[in-house]
């Protein structure tokens, strides 16, 4: 145990100072009957009792202000449901009906989703987060609203776009000891994960806090930039998050040869399959009903968002005591010592 606030200890000084160091007729003092003389026996131990009593009630009044506490103790802040990052293509290609179609597909996902956190991420050539994981879906509508083709750039970086997702996922865990730099480069390379991102796997497979977190990742399939998506991809598979795809026809050109986009697409199912996750062509709003079901059989489960340490207060056992010893005083000035 120690005390919050042990400055206020110092009011005990004058308090001993007038009820055990004062002189009769000198000092002020309180109404009392010990004064009064009698023989020795137990009524005059309890005549002197008042003045021990008063000193223990103060004590104990001051203690209580000194603000005892425990040491420290964590609680957690937790909550029941998945963590859902939306990440959504803003390239060229998705100029016009594609654009607004993902808009749709987006919201309904979300007014569906009102036990979950969710977040949303844009990519085009580059990356970047628009909202981390948040209950609030009024300001994921509106930050749906805000989003327009072409506001990173015009090309189609899928690998971008699925690196900045699970990064907006895992930055409680990453704190101050890990490094996006660092963890790109250990992730981006062509074969197998690197040290630093391995230890970073190990790091978060011991807290758990991957349990039930989910990449949802909205494009026309064909990616002409950036880091292959494999890469990313086999990072998300070891963190233990799914990834789903949801493809819809470009609006505009993709800078792809046929064959090769094909290629790519084939490429970006196996990789999202290898998570647990689907990849699903949203031709038509029965096959997005789908993809919602499928989201919908992701067990739910506690997912710790942080732990809280802090300390236990204790005032209340010294309040609590000092009453006792106060009333006893009370007790034997006022009742005990007129009994015959």
């Amino acid at each position: 145990m120690n005390l919050g606030n042990p400055i206020f200890l110092i009011a005990l000084v004058p308090f001993v100072f007038l009820i055990f160091l004062r002189r009769e007729k000198k000092y002020l003092g309180y109404s009392s009957t010990s004064h009064l003389k009698g023989t020795k026996n137990i009524k005059t131990f309890i005549r002197r009792l008042p003045k021990v009593l008063c000193f223990l009630a103060i004590f104990f009044a001051i203690l209580a202000f000194s603000k005892p506490q425990f040491d420290y103790h964590e609680t957690e802040v937790a909550y029941q449901g998945r963590e859902i990052i939306l990440s959504i293509d803003t390239s060229f290609s998705m100029t016009g009906e594609a654009m607004e179609k993902i808009r749709d597909i987006a919201k309904g996902f979300i007014k569906k989703r009102s036990h979950d956190m969710i977040g949303i991420t844009i990519y085009g050539t580059d990356a970047v987060v628009v909202v981390l994981p948040t209950w609030e879906t009024q300001l994921l509508d509106k930050s749906l609203d805000r989003i327009k083709p072409h506001h990173v750039g015009v090309r189609t970086a899928i690998g971008e776009g699925l690196f900045t997702s699970i990064l907006a996922l895992i930055e409680r865990d990453m704190g101050q000891v890990y490094e996006i730099n660092k963890l790109r480069k250990s992730m981006n390379r062509e074969k197998g994960l690197g040290k630093y991102a391995l230890d970073f796997v190990k790091m978060v497979e011991k807290r758990g806090t991957m349990k039930n977190k989910v990449i949802v990742l909205f494009t026309d399939g064909i990616y002409n930039v950036g880091m292959e998506p494999s890469r990313p991809l086999r990072f998300i598979k070891r963190l233990g998050v799914k990834v789903y795809v949801v493809a819809v026809p470009s609006s505009g050109e993709t800078g792809v040869e046929h064959e090769q986009a094909a290629e790519r697409i084939a490429s970006l199912k196996r990789g999202v399959e290898s998570t647990g996750g689907q990849y699903f062509a949203a031709e038509n709003y029965e096959e997005v009903e789908q993809f919602y079901s499928e989201i919908d059989r992701i067990e739910k489960d506690k997912i710790i968002m942080e732990k809280v340490v802090k300390k236990k207060d204790l005032f209340f056992f010294p309040t609590a005591i000092s009453i006792c010893f106060l009333l006893g005083m009370v007790l034997i000035e006022n009742i005990w010592l007129k009994i015959p």
